[in-house]
């Protein structure tokens, strides 16, 4: 099973924002691809991404968990990914909308990158408070990057949310939604049109 290299890219790109390029040279050097960078319109063995989050959460001195939440939330918060952001909100005008939009976000993706395979998502609505998120993926882990993306959009929403991983099962993670407050701040500015460019 291959991944598209764009996930790679912005991987590479968090890594060497938030760490350095020495850091990453190193992760790198260790992997011994036999090219120190990935390319965003190639396709990626899966066994590729488990290795590289596996060294680069050994030379950061980081669990691969937290390195991959915190990769999910440099998804949303980061200005240079604004598009990731910008894709993600546009599933609903506050956080509830956004979670029942997640299970077309595979296919919102596909609109922009038509190669771009997503994992799965499922939502089942325990209540209107509680909910459970199951991401399908042979990658290990990408719960954990839909974890740090579910924690930053309820930020970005002003929404009060306790959220947690409930494991792996084969090739599913889940992850619990408890929705305490759906406006508990101001949120971040949302519009629907982009900044246009003077």
């Amino acid at each position: 099973m291959t991944i598209h290299g764009l996930i790679f890219w912005c991987f590479e790109g968090f890594l060497i924002f938030t760490y350095g390029i020495a850091h990453w040279r190193d992760i790198m050097c260790e992997l011994d691809l036999g090219h120190d960078s990935f390319e965003p319109v190639f396709r990626y063995d899966v066994d590729v991404a488990n290795r590289l989050v596996a060294v680069a959460a050994q030379k950061l001195d980081k669990p691969s968990d937290t390195l991959l939440e915190d990769f999910g939330t440099f998804l949303v918060t980061d200005a240079r990914v604004e598009r990731v952001r910008r894709l993600l909100r546009f599933g609903g005008v506050n956080y509830t909308d956004f979670l029942h939009s997640l299970e077309d976000l595979r296919g919102r993706a596909q609109l922009a990158v038509p190669d771009l395979d997503l994992p799965a998502i499922e939502l089942d609505e325990i209540s209107t408070e509680e909910f459970e998120v199951t991401c399908f993926s042979a990658s290990h882990g990408m719960g954990f990057v839909l974890l740090g993306v579910l924690r930053a959009l309820a930020d970005d929403y002003g929404a009060l949310a306790f959220l947690e991983h409930l494991g792996r099962n084969d090739q599913s993670e889940t992850i619990s939604v408890r929705l305490l407050e759906i406006r508990h701040g101001e949120g971040r500015a949302f519009h629907l049109a982009a900044a246009s460019v003077s």
